[in-house]
């Protein structure tokens, strides 16, 4: 049973590639997109990428397409969950083996409702899962499609960028790199912040700790961007020290995965109530503010990782990206 799933599974794969050199292959990927935020097990990208590598001057129009096609199918699992669950989504979900999925969708759209649909739209998890869990669970039509067309926005028109960027152009050259790096250290802050303004997860003093190197790597990555054509030694020493960073903020970033998990202690600032009270002023201080949340527990994970194991990633993707012609010794130009 399994194999017959996996080599129906293949050709589908294939016809879907297949249709990416059709000549009717625009109307092909409106379809696709459309279908797959329903009940279709491919996603739209197996089609999508060929015709952008075919003919980049149409990318962004390819992409447009994949995004408003997505949505309007997102709008028809909706309607599915919503009226029609028991008649055609059960059998949708038993038939990709999605209860599990579904379940968890569910659960989480208890605690992170809006945010949940987006990231389900952004990621390679089934689309379907949530449009038709959301339907079940009756979401504010209006926040719903907000977030489908946030979601599916980011994801198609990202892998058109990634598509149409020249690598090699990107990772060589102290501009375009530096650039990239204060954009993803603002982009990382901006996550953060979120989840504590938005969302209203406290920082713990670790969690404090691993924004400094996102602080520090805005101002630095664009003083390598913006030296590396006058100042080349500047700039590299600017990477240089881009990477030290993130590479200390990545491990930093594990031993306080580490603690949630429970494979050592953290410090002792970090336990629950751990704040010291010496007057009666910093007793009211302390009880208007709070203590700070323990170190040792996750308020939060997706796909079993917290927030540190997060920044351990994005840290270490970024001294990647700093360090990576440091490692090969690569001559950078302008």
């Amino acid at each position: 049973m399994q194999k017959t799933i996996q080599s129906t599974m293949k050709k589908l794969y294939e016809w879907c590639q297949s249709l990416a050199t059709d000549a009717k292959a625009k109307w092909a990927l409106a379809g696709i997109s459309f279908i797959e935020s329903s009940f279709f097990p491919v996603p739209p990208d197996v089609i999508l990428a060929p015709m952008v590598l075919a003919d980049k001057s149409r990318a962004w129009f390819y992409a447009f397409i994949c995004t408003l096609a997505s949505v309007l199918g997102a709008i028809l699992g909706y309607i599915i969950g919503r009226y029609l669950f028991e008649l055609i989504g059960t059998p949708i979900l038993e038939t990709y083996s999605a209860q599990s999925a579904f379940e968890k969708f569910t659960r989480f759209y208890t605690d992170w409702g809006f945010w949940i649909v987006i990231i389900s739209a952004i990621s390679f998890v089934p689309f379907k899962v949530a449009t038709i869990a959301s339907g079940v669970v009756a979401m504010e039509p209006i926040g719903f499609l907000a977030a489908c067309i946030i979601g599916r926005a980011i994801r198609f028109y990202g892998v058109t960028a990634a598509l149409m960027v020249n690598i090699r152009l990107w990772l060589f050259q102290p501009l375009r790199r530096g650039i990239m790096i204060s954009l993803g250290s603002l982009g990382v802050l901006a996550a953060v912040f979120g989840f504590e303004y938005l969302i209203g997860l406290a920082p713990c003093p670790l969690c404090l700790n691993q924004r400094i190197a996102f602080y520090l790597a805005v101002p630095l990555g664009l003083l390598a961007a913006l030296t590396g054509s006058k100042k080349p030694s500047l700039s590299t020493i600017s990477f240089m020290i881009l990477t030290l960073i993130f590479l200390a903020n990545s491990a930093y970033g594990g031993y306080h995965a580490g603690i949630e998990w429970g494979y050592w202690h953290g410090p002792a600032s970090c336990a629950v109530n751990a704040m010291e009270v010496t007057n009666i002023e910093e007793l009211i201080l302390s009880l208007e503010n709070g203590a700070p949340p323990s170190c040792s527990e996750a308020p939060w994970r997706l796909f079993g990782l917290s927030l540190a194991g997060y920044n351990m990633l994005a840290s270490l993707g970024l001294a990647l990206l700093a360090g990576f012609p440091i490692l090969y010794r690569r001559k950078e130009t302008i």
